[in-house]
Formats: structure tokens, sequence, C-alpha cells
């Protein structure tokens, strides 16, 4: 360390007095790079203007615009060092992952082809399979990831190993896969979740039950388990079954079942203390006319009810709310619970058929009506809506496995 400092100062000194020489910049530089110095860039760049062509400054450069998760700057910088790829394989994963990054994929993959061939490395072989399967073919994404699947490691993507066998239509082995995921990490509760929605697709209900049981075994406050169960057991028209796993999810985790938009759902996590109801009650009196402010109000009183007229009090702020803005949806399913807590199934029902005029996918709206029919004898109409409910949830959660994704490991961060 010391000598690392004296040969800094000594750089710097000769810089100085010769601000051109590549000597002293290329040494100040190394040592700028290797700690990560703000005046890193510069050096490297005074470097290059000097000698445009230096690939080991280029290569130096891709690290710190990299670092500045800039992948559009660092490409340029890689081509320009090329001729490190073969000693410096590092530098070529590096530009393969900006390529991919990009959206450069068709490059992305002959590039990591190479890397494999040259230098046989995990990461270049996790992210050239997730590649390929971006390239919509499966095949090669699973060829690709075998020696991964295989390793008996306990990071092993096996889930998305599944995955791949089923856009290839090997569905048996995306079975197996899931299994063994399960038996390595049997408290992941997204592997459960994922047979559950093979077992869905296949309409093997029973199958995918059975497995969300012994989940459940291993994970019994899993509100998302007791959902995907339920989801199944419509399939199967086990409705009580199913409106108890959904009751039990909802009791596991309110939000869950809750489709309220984002400040609702943020401002539900402050309404456990006097302070923060009498903080609601002040701003909807100063603001009358406001009606999230009015619902929020509503909505703590709700989640409250200490009070002998804390019922009454949210009642008049969630009609409040409603009464500014008819078209405001979760005013209206929190007026559809309002009236079950109240025993006025009927009023329930109507509320939650308006929320649902408003938005016919809104769970919260549904999940209400089905305790309110269920209240009035209505059997043929709950097992309608419970039907209903499972296929809503079963496409919000393709949804959301869609979204989640996959993404390329960076070999900085390994």
């Amino acid at each position: 360390m010391k000598q690392t400092a004296a040969a800094g100062r000594a750089f710097d000194e000769a810089l100085r007095f010769c601000p051109d020489d590549l000597l002293p910049l290329e040494g100040a530089a190394q040592i700028a790079s290797a700690q990560k110095r703000p005046d890193a860039e510069e050096l490297l760049r005074r470097i290059l203007a000097l000698r445009p062509d230096d690939a080991t400054s280029h290569a130096m450069l891709t690290s710190v615009d990299r670092a500045k998760l800039d992948c559009s700057a660092a490409i340029p910088h890689f081509e320009a060092s090329r001729p490190l790829f073969a000693s410096h394989p590092k530098v070529q994963e590096g530009y393969v992952f900006c390529l991919a990054r990009t959206g450069d994929e068709t490059r992305a993959a002959a590039n990591y082809r190479q890397v494999l061939d040259a230098h046989p490395d995990e990461t270049a072989r996790y992210n050239l399979a997730i590649v390929l399967w971006r390239l919509h073919d499966p095949d090669a994404a699973l060829q690709t990831l075998q020696p991964l699947l295989i390793s008996g490691s306990p990071e092993a993507p096996l889930e998305l190993g599944s995955r791949l066998a089923e856009e290839a239509g090997h569905t048996p082995e995306a079975v197996q896969l899931l299994r063994e995921a399960i038996l390595r990490q049997p408290k992941n509760p997204e592997n459960y979740l994922r047979f559950a929605q093979l077992s869905f697709i296949h309409n093997s209900y029973q199958v995918g039950i059975d497995m969300l049981n012994a989940g459940l075994t291993q994970l019994p406050g899993a509100s998302r388990l007791y959902l995907a169960r339920g989801a199944l057991e419509v399939q199967l028209s086990e409705f009580d079954k199913a409106i108890a796993d959904f009751e039990q999810a909802h009791h596991l985790d309110p939000q869950l079942s809750l489709a309220m938009d984002a400040i609702g759902i943020m401002q539900s996590q402050q309404h456990q203390s006097e302070a923060s109801l009498k903080l609601f009650q002040e701003q909807a009196r100063q603001h009358p006319a406001d009606s999230l402010l009015q619902y929020l109000y509503a909505e703590a009183l709700s989640e409250s009810l200490s009070a002998s007229d804390t019922l009454a009090r949210a009642f008049a702020a969630a009609e409040q709310s409603v009464k500014i803005d008819p078209g405001y949806q979760p005013a209206r399913d929190l007026l559809a619970l309002l009236y079950l807590r109240a025993n006025q199934p009927e009023r329930a029902v109507a509320q939650a058929e308006a929320a649902q005029r408003i938005d016919p996918t809104d769970e919260t709206a549904l999940y209400q009506e089905i305790m309110a029919k269920r209240r009035l004898g209505e059997t043929a109409e709950v097992q309608k809506l419970v039907k209903k409910l499972a296929e809503v949830r079963q496409r919000d959660a393709e949804q959301q496995r869609r979204n989640k994704g996959y993404v390329l490991k960076d070999e900085l961060t390994e």
C-alpha cells in the first residue's frame, strides 16, 4: 500500500511537469483504476488522445462505463480492445454482456459461444441460455443449460430449466425439474406456484393440489399457496374448499386480495397508530372535497373499528368519497366491505357490482360479492363468481410471472 501511494505521488509529480508523457499517464491510470477513483476516466482518455489504438486503455474504460451502467458507451471501447479477448476472456464476456443488454442478442449469442468454447464459464453459460431463450429457441437454451442443471448445486437454475423444457414441449422434463427444485429448496414458494401453474395448464388439477398440500406443510403461512390451491379446487368444482382457501389467503395477507391503488396500499402500513388515524381525520376535515383523502380516512377507520361510532364514521367518509368521485373504485370496494361488516349483504352486492362496472377484473369486488351472496344463500351465483375469481387470479399470476422474467448475470458482480 505504501509503495502504491509512493508510486502514485511520483506519477503525479511527473505529470505536473510533463502532462503528455505516456509512461506516468499509464502508471497513474492503472493506480486510479485499481482504486476506482473518479479521475481514472480522465487519465485513460488522455492516454487515448495520444494513442487512440491502445487496447488496454480501451479495456479499462469499459469498466468505467459499466460501473456507470452505460453499456452503450462501453461497446465501442470493447470493440477497440478485441486484441485482448483471447488472453483476457473476462473482457470478451463483458462485451457480450453489453451486446445482450443493449438488445443485440444475435451477436451476443455468437460471442457467448466463443467464450464457452475457449473458457467454459458458468455465468457465460447461464447468460447464453437466457439470450437463446430471448431468441425464441428454448431447445437450444435448454441444451446449453444442461451442465448447470445436472451439477447438483443448490444454486442450479432448475426453475428456469423447467420453463425452457415446457416451452420446448418437453412437459415431463419440466415437471421433473420442478420436483427436483422443490426437493432441493422445499421452503421456496415460487417452485410450488410454478408447479401449480403447470398443473393448471395441463388439466392435472389434483396433482397440483397434492403438491400445494405438501408445500403448505413446509410453508403454512404462504398466502399465495392457498390462492393457487383455491384456483385448482375451482376446476374440480370444489367450491366450498376454494372459498375456504381464498378466505385463508385473505386472512394471512389482506393486501394480497385487495386490488387497491398503490397509495392505498402504501398508506395501509401507516394506519396502525392512533396518531395516524388522527392525521387522516384532520386531513379529511380540511379537504372535504378530496375523494382520495376521504377514502384513506375511511380505510384507516375500517382497520381500527375500536369505538362504537367508528363504523358509522367509516361509512360516512367512504360514501363522501364516492359522492365526490363515483368512479373511484377503491372507495366502492371499501363500501362493499363495510356493508358486509354491517350485515347488509344486498348493499354490499350493489357496491361490488358498481366497482366491477369500473373494472371487471376487480378481485376485491369479486371477493366481497362472493361473501355477500353466500350470506344471501345464492349458491349458484356464488359458484359462478368463485370460478370467475379463480380465472382472474390465474391470469394475474401468469402476468406476474411473465413480468418477473430472468436477467443476465453480471460477471462484474460474480
